[in-house]
């Protein structure tokens, strides 16, 4: 099995993605943390019943665009990443599937937009939970997966798969600092200041900020990440503030 992991590293690597871990498809079930969050027809084995494990990839969200958010610069930024992450979950399930294998990748918005989530306020599929099982990266208070190189900036997507790959497991590390920037950065005061699961995000006060920037064509808002000092990243360096406010002018006409 370690010939087919170098194998769909191979695929994610032609496309640019170098993040690739494993999660247990049974882990769903025994996690504390997950199986106390994500119902039984959202794991993996209700979405494909043969699955061994399930393949996590990441993408980072560049931290000069994200400093810019909200702007159409990270809208673009946000939308990119999204189809990437898509193309490359379904070329490594074609690619276990020629192997012999049943795979099934799960998209990254498994939602229709802002209406989909005020109705449901998620995704039939959790790529966050996925990537904390595949040992990527622990929950923050903003209940995003902070990691240790981009903090909370990154997008995740899943490949489900029969599969018995080497899994990772759950970092035993949290990266949260505590310091609770992302809860002041809300502009919709959605975020609590305990730990997730203990404090979740209020979506619909997310959603309502969401909905206003998708009036001037620059959600999502992107505020809580890009404040976050957690990863590596935070070294890198950033727009002008006299450039960022110029892109910040760039929003659709009412």
């Amino acid at each position: 099995m370690n010939d087919l992991m170098g194998r769909i590293k191979d695929v994610a690597r032609a496309m640019g993605i170098t993040d690739v871990s494993v999660a247990d498809a049974s882990d769903w079930g025994t996690d504390p943390l997950v199986s106390s969050r994500i119902a039984v027809p959202g794991r993996p084995l209700s979405i494909l019943p043969a699955a061994k494990s399930v393949v996590v990839i990441g993408v980072p969200l560049q931290k000069a665009i994200l400093a810019t958010a909200p702007s159409i610069y990270y809208k673009s930024l946000y939308d990119t990443v999204n189809i990437l992450l898509d193309q490359a979950g379904e070329r490594i399930a074609l690619e276990l599937g020629a192997e012999g294998f049943d795979a099934v990748y799960v998209p990254r918005d498994g939602y229709h937009g802002l209406a989909g989530l005020k109705m449901y306020q998620s995704a039939f599929f959790s790529h966050r939970h996925a990537a904390y099982l595949a040992g990527m990266g622990t929950f923050g208070i903003n209940n995003a997966i902070l990691t240790p190189d981009h903090g909370p900036r990154m997008r995740f997507t899943s490949i489900i798969t029969s599969a018995e790959l080497p899994s990772v497991g759950p970092m035993k590390r949290e990266f949260c600092i505590k310091c609770r920037k992302c809860t002041k950065a809300c502009p919709g005061e959605a975020i609590g200041d305990k730990p997730y699961p203990e404090s979740v995000v209020r979506k619909e006060r997310c959603l309502e900020v969401s909905a206003e920037l998708a009036a001037k064509g620059i959600s999502p808002c992107g505020r809580c990440i890009a404040v976050c000092p957690v990863g590596r990243d935070n070294s890198d360096p950033v727009p002008t503030d006299a450039a960022i406010a110029e892109i910040r002018k760039y929003v659709k006409n009412r």
